[in-house]
């Protein structure tokens, strides 16, 4: 069993990895970068499952838009 210690430092790379997709996202058509999205949903899926492991609530509203900081 991981320790919570490791799961956290696993769910900050993830979070790193999903701002560096969603940054290419913006940048480049999907002709350049086409399974963007699928990295996307799979990092998100990836996070929702470790922050379930670490029995922490999911923040309200939508996940990318709390570790993005994004405001609409």
């Amino acid at each position: 069993m991981r320790s919570q210690k490791e799961i956290v430092r696993k769910i900050n790379l993830y979070k790193d990895k999903l701002a560096t997709a969603i940054e290419e996202k913006e940048l480049y058509s999907s002709e350049v970068c086409p399974d963007v999205d699928l990295i996307i949903f799979s990092l998100v899926d990836k996070l929702e499952t470790l922050l379930w492991v670490l029995e922490m609530d999911l923040p309200e509203g939508d996940i990318l838009d709390k570790l993005m900081g994004v405001i609409h």
